[in-house]
This record gives structure tokens, sequence and C-alpha cells, in this order.
């Protein structure tokens, strides 16, 4: 039989195959590139839900923590009264809660204020209203977490955080633009997954205009239901948290600031009102005379560690929107575009 000849081909004879032209190497290098940037947006986007989940989660033990505060208590939780701190926000609304439910403070009407309580035991006074007891308190930083002395009568900690949801956040503003100095700037906040402090503003009473100042002229004028005063600490700041975030909205110098302030927001309350209204009560472009959604709201900036930027939700940022009160995006639905992750509590 005779054998049948192999023959070796070029490549069996060197040992190679065929090299890639140059073409075909651009594409595979394309092709990787574009496969690595949708894993990456796929894991950024993981992360951040991550984040959000985890925010969710400290805003709702908060949220608990006040509840239980307010079954005890007959209110929710706040040293100093809500219309004295929003006259003068020498601490925000949510260290001014932190203080009642972890403790580590006294009230200007304690019996042995001026006397038990001295800096050489580590105590330091905060003054917001010199006028009324109420508008005073001493704090002990390294007693906060010991549980709040009420009435006279010791309690636990009504909240207790976990791993770095309580943490000191720099770039806080007073009255005027200032900045907070010692002791204020060292009072712990609430924060969120990002770093960023959560805005905690309770409700001063149930009926009245949803949102405004404290009132001044007449005397005896009652106040709005909610005030924008105790979050100014944070929505003033223009170098607010760790990464610096400048909250002050202005369409020409920062268009992703906070449509809460700035000198472009022709009404903040309103604005505010907005937020926190109900959806399904009382006309689009009325939000004053909105429905509050519970007794208390917290707000965290989201991702973006703005506080409802102007290029967040209907706005980008070619074109930010600071109007969510009246005009095409005038409809409480509107909030529920932004990033900003909001939780309301009592009735």
């Amino acid at each position: 039989m005779n054998a049948v000849p192999f023959h070796f081909s070029e490549t069996h004879r060197t040992g190679r195959g065929r090299a890639f032209s140059m073409v075909e190497l651009l594409v595979v290098i394309a092709i990787i590139s574009v496969l690595a940037g949708i894993l990456l947006v796929a894991l950024k986007g993981v992360r951040e839900r991550a984040l959000a989940t985890q925010t969710r989660a400290t805003m709702q033990e908060f949220s608990k923590a006040c509840d239980s505060f307010q079954i005890e208590q007959g209110r929710y939780p706040g040293v100093i009264p809500e219309g004295l701190l929003a006259a003068n926000y020498k601490l925000s609304g949510t260290e001014n809660a932190i203080l009642d439910m972890m403790g580590g403070v006294v009230r200007g009407d304690h019996p042995e204020y001026d006397t038990s309580f001295l800096p050489a035991d580590g105590w330091e006074e905060i003054v917001v209203n010199s006028d009324t007891p109420l508008g005073k308190i001493k704090v002990n930083l390294l007693l906060i977490g010991n549980g709040p002395e009420i009435n006279g009568t010791p309690y636990s900690p009504y909240f207790t955080p976990k791993g770095d949801e309580l943490a000191i956040v720099n770039g806080q503003v007073l009255p005027g633009g200032g900045p907070i100095i010692e002791p204020l700037h060292l009072l712990p906040d609430l924060v969120d997954a990002w770093g960023q402090p959560i805005i905690y503003v309770r409700r001063v009473r149930p009926v009245g205009p949803l949102v405004g100042d404290p009132p001044n002229d007449p005397p005896d004028a009652l106040p709005p239901q909610f005030m924008i005063g105790p979050m100014r600490p944070y929505i003033d700041s223009d170098d607010l948290g760790e990464f610096g975030r400048n909250q002050v909205y202005n369409a020409i110098t920062n268009p992703g600031g906070s449509i809460l302030g700035g000198p472009n927001i022709v009404d903040p309350s309103a604005t505010f009102a907005q937020i926190i209204r109900h959806p399904s009560f009382g006309e689009s472009g009325d939000a004053l005379n909105g429905t509050a959604r519970g007794a208390y709201v917290l707000i965290s900036a989201g991702k973006d560690g703005i506080y409802f930027s102007g290029q967040d939700g209907p706005g980008t940022e070619l074109n930010p929107v600071e109007n969510i009160v009246t005009g095409e995006f005038g409809n409480p639905q509107v909030v529920e575009e932004y990033d900003d992750i909001r939780l309301f509590g009592g009735g």
C-alpha cells in the first residue's frame, strides 16, 4: 500500500499562527475598552445603590429613636425650641436632636445650671437666646452617648449609632456666614454613607403656613409649621463636609448649589414646603398651604452631596433649575426626580 503523503502547512512548519493585523488588534482593544467601561458603570451603580441603602437604614434607625423619644417625652427631640434655634442657629436641628437623645447636655432651666456645670469639668456653654433659659445650653462632649437627663430623670440613650453614622462635619456656618468655632464645630452630626450631614427638622405646630421664618412682628404672631433655620448651618455652607461641597446656589457661579438657599432663590420657604408637602393635597403652585407628610423630616443630600442641587432633578449641567414651586416644574411630584433621600416620621 502506498503511503499517503502528508504535507505540512506553513503554520506547522514554522510553529506559529497567523499574526493579528493592526486593525484586528485595534478592534479587540476597542471591544475590551467598551466592556470595561460598561463594567465600571455597572459597578459604580451597584456601589451607589449600596450607599443609598445604607443611608436609608441610618435614617430609619434615627427615625425610630425619634419616635421612641416622642412616646416617652411627648415631643420630638430637640433641646432648644425650634423657634429660638431658627432665629439664631448656633447649632443645627440634627445636632439639637442628637444632644436631646444621647445626653451630654443641660438646658438653661436646670436648677443647678450656673453652679454645677462648670468649664473645669468639661462643660461649654452655647447661647442661642440669652433672654430665656430655654435659649441656652451647656454641653460636655465626653458625656454624649451616656444618655440624657430630662426633667431630673436619667434615661438610657434613645439613639445608639453604628459605625460611622456620627461624625464631626466641617464647614458649617453661623448666622451672617461666619464659621462655627469651638465647641460648636465639635458637636456630632448624623451623616449619610457619603459623609454629608443628614438634615433633621421637626414641626413646631400642626397648623398654619407650612414653612416660614420665626415670627417677630407682632410679638404674639403664631409660627409656621416648619422653619428653615435649623438646617442653615448646612445649606448656607460653601465648604461643607470632607469633600468641601459648596451648597450656596448661584445661577452664574454655582448652578450646582442647593436650591434651598442662595441669591437667586426667591422663596426658599416655598421650595422647602414643596419638598416636604404631601403630593396629594393642595394646589401645585401653592406649596405654603400644602399638607406636611410628617411631624419631622430627615434629608440626605444623596450621592452628589448637595441638598437638592440646581443640576439635579429636572435640572442639568447646561440647564439648571432653581424654581420647583411655580411654572413648568411647580408640581410636588418633581421632588421624586432628585437623588436626595427623604424620610418622614410622626403623624
